[in-house]
């Protein structure tokens, strides 16, 4: 029979037995704005360019924290561009709300991106550009995120060109996806460019002869 004084002695061995099993930590951080560290770190000195002891610095958290949250430098590259993509699209479509004409939506998506390389004033460019030039030659999970990209603006700008010749607001000489993907090119080319010569005049020109194939 169970006594009370056996009963007593091992619910306190049980429960200090309880007290030594190890609580999960609780993160004292937001992912997401480790995120937007990692990301424009990234950014400025790319993958290759990047230490862990950078990555350290930037974020504000240990190598350990980054290794249980994140993986390794390369996990977190990865998780910075997803975000940065889904980060980017959001900020655009919300942009985009109250414009109804597709011509203007493209017009704006442009001027957009001429804005924000402007902006830019370390030249750091874009992210997706910028991991595509450096790694998706070599890497294929990086060219598989870049050509998801691609071809999800492609399709954006197809809709758009879709919406514009219904509308008649833009020409139909050329195939809707033909220009679609020359506005994709132009973007991509136009973020090359401004990193080299971040000069609103000059941009604004090649932005307006690229659009001129829309015009009706």
């Amino acid at each position: 029979m169970l006594t009370e004084e056996w009963l007593h002695c091992n619910f306190i061995t049980f429960g200090a037995a309880i007290n030594l099993v190890p609580m999960p930590k609780n993160k004292q951080f937001n992912e997401t704005d480790v995120l937007d560290k990692a990301k424009d770190l990234f950014n400025k000195k790319g993958y290759n360019g990047t230490s862990m002891d950078e990555l350290v610095q930037a974020t504000g958290l240990s190598r350990s924290s980054i290794y249980d949250t994140f993986g390794d430098k390369y996990s977190l590259y990865i998780r910075s561009l997803e975000h940065y993509k889904n980060q980017s699209k959001a900020i655009i479509e919300k942009a985009m709300e109250k414009i109804i004409s597709p011509q203007k939506k493209i017009h704006f998506f442009f001027d957009n991106v001429v804005q924000d390389i402007l902006n830019d004033r370390g030249r750091k460019g874009c992210l997706m550009v910028n991991a595509t030039t450096e790694l998706a030659g070599a890497d294929t999970k990086i060219a598989n995120i870049a050509c998801i990209n691609m071809e999800e603006m492609e399709e954006k700008f197809l809709q758009w060109v879709k919406e514009g010749q219904a509308a008649g607001e833009i020409s139909k000489s050329f195939a809707a996806r033909s220009l679609a993907r020359h506005l994709y090119n132009t973007i991509t080319g136009l973020r090359v460019t401004g990193k080299t010569k971040p000069d609103k005049n000059f941009l604004k020109d090649i932005v307006k002869t690229s659009l001129s194939i829309l015009d009706v």
